[in-house]
């Protein structure tokens, strides 16, 4: 059972990626999962449940997945590049969109649910916490001058990455995406 929930829960996350909470009915879920209602409501609770733990579980794998970059190279900035490059949804022809779920959890509405609300809110801070310890690893390498601001370059690739995204949801030339991933790249190793 454990294992079945975990990939209902795979196949949960792609979908709410793709449709959206809104636009996610029972009837998908109970597709997508092959659980039927009442194993999805005993195994996750709720609709919304099942999609903050989609949310987590996005960010958990999309944390690992940095910090593996990050392990691979011996500059914080470098890992940093190579994780937008190869890793974040933009770049990864894999991802259900190339689009970071969280960024698109966040432009939908979330039907006044304080709980997804909430959980959006917490992941995208650890994601800018994240960022801010890479950032201040760089200046203590000195790979960034001693007067930067961590929190603030944190804040602006936060905020470049959810702009690209946004652009790449109505873009339909995968090649220009791929052209600012890669200049968005270039700007994260060379912002000295």
């Amino acid at each position: 059972m454990s294992h079945d929930k975990e990939a209902a829960l795979d196949q949960a996350l792609d979908l709410f990626w793709t449709k959206g909470y809104a636009s996610t009915s029972l009837k998908d879920l109970e597709r997508a999962t092959g659980m039927h209602p009442g194993s999805l409501y005993a195994a996750f609770g709720s609709k919304a449940k099942l999609y903050c733990l989609s949310l987590e579980r996005y960010a958990t794998r999309l944390s690992q997945l940095r910090a593996d970059l990050q392990a691979q190279t011996g500059s914080p900035l470098e890992g940093l590049a190579q994780f937008i490059l190869r890793a974040h949804p933009l770049s990864d022809a894999d991802a259900p969109l190339p689009v970071c779920y969280l960024v698109k959890a966040t432009l939908e509405t979330s039907q006044g649910n304080q709980a997804i609300e909430d959980k959006l809110s917490e992941l995208l801070t650890q994601n800018d916490a994240i960022f801010t310890d890479i950032f201040q690893q760089a200046i203590d390498a000195g790979e960034l001058p001693a007067h930067s601001d961590a929190i603030k370059l944190a804040r602006q690739l936060s905020a470049d990455l959810a702009g690209l995204c946004f652009y790449a949801l109505r873009e339909k030339d995968a090649e220009v995406i791929k052209d600012m991933v890669g200049d968005l790249a270039t700007r994260v190793r060379t912002q000295h």
